[in-house]
């Protein structure tokens, strides 16, 4: 009985413990920003934008849910917005929930979940999105996707 109410007492305190630190989230707000930025033109399509944004030697590796990998330069993943935005479809859902970033001043990383409507289904990803800064500017070098 003494053993049983001490596991109950210490997953109570450890559940306790572990959502805290979760809810406490560090997310430093210009790499946010510079997220947030990136999907409201990103969902409508903004190809002036996304190119400026995309680094030459962008790697996005998208992680499919049969564990499939897909790797697209800046090229191939204008090439996806360029047709969203030539087939009319309607804007990309600009759900987000940012879970973590930081930025040295040189480097900045950010993870996030976010909601989009791909072949007719809404689905989720999870995001990393790796920022470099290059001329007092701002580029995205890399992105990996996981299609939860």
């Amino acid at each position: 009985m003494k053993k049983a109410f001490l596991l109950i007492i210490c997953i109570t305190f450890f559940k306790t413990t572990y959502s805290q630190s979760m809810e406490q989230k560090n997310i430093d707000p210009e790499i946010k920003n510079l997220t947030q930025e990136l999907i409201d033109n990103g969902t409508k399509y903004n190809l002036e934008y996304l190119n400026n944004i995309y680094d030459e030697k962008l790697k996005f590796i998208r992680i499919n849910k049969d564990d499939t990998v897909e790797l697209l330069t800046k090229k191939d993943n204008m090439y996806f917005f360029e047709s969203l935005k030539t087939s009319g479809a309607q804007p990309l859902n600009s759900f987000a929930e940012f879970h973590y970033a930081d930025n040295d001043g040189k480097k900045g990383f950010i993870v996030l979940t976010r909601r989009m409507k791909q072949k007719d289904n809404e689905q989720e990803f999870l995001f990393n999105i790796y920022w470099e800064k290059m001329e007092d500017e701002w580029k995205i070098v890399r992105e990996t996707v996981i299609v939860k």
